[in-house]
């Protein structure tokens, strides 16, 4: 008698009902990797725009996470979903374009004789609500000079442990919360500069001059706090200019400036700004600073938006701080030897 043919295999499981439900799982894989990757592109495509339309610019704050998405929606594609697959190829060549181009000297240097000096930069946060603790955390840091916006609460502590570890502070005028606070003895302060019809230039910002932090003669520290601005076409014309012509009055061979540019290194306003910097450079490199809470509650950084330049006279090898800072942003810090003093060179 021929035997029945059955639905089930050998093992007694019902091939007929398996397999439509891993063919349905495999469409649904392939339209979920299909929408990402457009998604992807359509982020990584509208971020180049930015180059064009400065209101799409921040998106590029995004650009390695789309790389790192595409990436793997590319090794999870390539044999079977080759339209998800072409489309995360694109968004991953628009995307590393944009990281390719964020090239920073720095890195961990031979530790010469001389010490050097430690530069910390750090939005404290207007509106936190431990000013004491974030006072004393700065005190403790071993930082040489603190380069600090939106200082205000803090300072108004008057916390003397914070005092007596930085005796030299300057004491900006009201309204100001920029500040730099110094162990070395500073000569002079000075807040933004005029031009020649009377006239702010520049961004808020202060300065100090220090004559004891080098052998090979005095520099000058600022600490930068860069507004996001209303308008982004208008923040980035503004701030093209405002830093031609406050560079143009003071100079930039002995300067050595942080703060908070509310830019992130893969932006095209940050592209031009870098190039206004010049010949001084980025020497704080992989600094994800924002944000360091959300509510009250501990997050990872994912943005890099304070940074610190110096200028060519100076190498810089990467120190980290400690918590504790209650901030919306985390402090930055580099140790800065001179050149002429690194045995490398």
């Amino acid at each position: 008698m021929p035997e029945l043919a059955t639905p089930f295999n050998s093992n007694g499981f019902c091939v007929g009902h398996f397999r439509p439900s891993s063919n349905r799982r495999g469409r649904i894989g392939t339209i979920v990797k299909t929408l990402l990757a457009l998604t992807m592109l359509t982020i990584a495509a509208s971020a180049q725009l930015g180059r064009i339309f400065p209101i799409l610019d921040p998106l590029n704050a995004l650009t390695p996470v789309i790389l790192a998405m595409a990436v793997v929606i590319c090794i999870f594609s390539f044999r079977h979903q080759h339209l998800a697959f072409a489309i995360a190829v694109l968004a991953a060549l628009c995307s590393v374009e944009r990281v390719a181009q964020v090239s920073v000297e720095t890195g961990q240097l031979a530790i010469p004789a001389d010490p050097g000096i430690t530069v910390l930069s750090f939005n404290a946060w207007r509106h936190q609500h431990s000013p004491k603790e974030t006072a004393r955390a700065i005190a403790v840091s071993g930082a040489d000079i603190v380069l600090l916006q939106e200082a205000g609460p803090m300072l108004n502590q008057a916390d003397m442990m914070l005092k007596t570890a930085y005796p030299f502070q300057s004491d900006c005028p009201m309204g100001c919360d920029l500040a730099i606070l110094s162990r070395l003895p500073v000569r002079d302060f000075r807040y933004r500069i005029r031009g020649d019809d009377g006239r702010f230039v520049g961004p808020r910002i202060v300065f100090a001059d220090i004559d004891d932090a080098s052998v090979m003669g005095p520099i000058t520290v600022a600490s930068i706090h860069v507004d996001r601005g209303n308008s982004p076409a208008g923040n980035r014309r503004q701030l093209d200019k405002s830093l031609d012509e406050m560079f143009t009055l003071m100079g930039k061979e002995n300067l050595i400036i942080g703060g908070d540019f509310n830019m992130t290194p893969y932006s095209f306003d940050f592209e031009r700004m870098d190039q206004a910097m010049l010949p001084i450079r980025r020497v704080s490199a992989g600094d994800r600073s924002y944000p360091s809470q959300i509510a009250g509650l501990p997050t990872i950084p994912l943005f890099a938006i304070d940074h610190i330049y110096a200028s060519r006279r100076w190498r810089a090898a990467k120190i980290s701080v400690g918590p504790g800072f209650h901030s919306d942003h985390r402090p930055i810090a580099v140790r800065l030897f001179e050149s002429s003093l690194n045995p490398s060179h």
